[in-house]
């Protein structure tokens, strides 16, 4: 029945997702630029070169469509969940059988999962006719769907994190730009992590913002058994990490609500 309740809010936001669609699709010209910028500076980057650190243009440019993705799907949840304490909403919550933070999370990948199928298709096109086709797609392709959609779930969670601070923070918009530009940085956004000095490369493939993106993507374009078993083993660890921490937040949040509620 508790996996019944959460594919029911799974399937209701994916299906509300695909009415807003359309929507959704229009403002994908900023990704669409987004990934012609990228194939602009990295072609002069790389200039003659054919690889740099490991990687072609052709795996560069893939990578970013990747990363990309993963970054344009993910919903804004921690708006709504501060929203809800700050307005007070949570409390009618608390009383509905399941989960709450269970029930956001299900919700946001329903709607995470239908936005990330059409940037992955606009990525493959844009990407297959700037630089061709990824060699070893389609062997990578399994794989590298789960840990994309694994990127996405850890980005997920720590936006559920982010929402839960509302109860402490009147305005949590800071804490989600701080997430959001160690992401585009230490996480691998805007350019392989291999890329960067090896001490700055130790520490940064080691982070949960790496996980997001680097090693989703990195693992789809330069695809090794090895690459695919740390990358499962990271997303794993971090998943439940996050999802205690929030349960852990949540906890004395609720807490919080009781004293100063009654």
């Amino acid at each position: 029945m508790t996996i019944a309740k959460y594919a029911f809010v799974f399937r209701i936001a994916s299906r509300d997702q695909v009415i807003y669609l359309p929507a959704f699709l229009g403002r994908n010209i900023f990704f669409i630029v987004v990934i012609y910028i990228f194939y602009a500076l990295w072609g002069a980057v790389y200039g003659d070169a054919n690889v740099m650190v490991g990687f072609t243009m052709t795996q560069t440019l893939w990578y970013l469509t990747f990363t990309e993705a993963i970054e344009f799907a993910q919903s804004r949840i921690f708006t709504d969940i501060s929203e809800e304490v700050k307005d007070g909403t949570i409390a009618y919550q608390l009383c509905r059988p399941y989960s709450y933070i269970g029930y956001w999370v299900t919700r946001a990948m329903g709607e995470n999962i239908v936005k990330l199928v059409p940037l992955l298709l606009e990525g493959f096109i844009l990407a297959s006719l700037m630089v061709g086709v990824l060699p070893g797609y389609l062997a990578a392709l399994p794989i590298g769907l789960l840990t994309i959609i694994g990127g996405v779930l850890v980005g997920t969670l720590m936006k559920v994190v982010i929402g839960l601070l509302a109860f402490w923070f009147e305005e949590v918009m800071p804490f989600w730009w701080i997430l959001q530009k160690l992401v585009f940085v230490i996480g691998g956004l805007f350019i392989p992590i291999d890329f960067y000095p090896d001490w700055l490369q130790g520490i940064a493939k080691a982070t949960p913002f790496a996980f997001v993106a680097y090693w989703p993507a990195s693992t789809f374009v330069a695809f090794s058994w090895d690459r695919a078993t740390t990358t499962l083993i990271g997303l794993s660890a971090y998943t439940v990490l996050f999802a205690a921490l929030a349960a852990l937040i949540f906890r004395a949040a609720v807490r919080k609500l009781h004293v100063q509620g009654g």
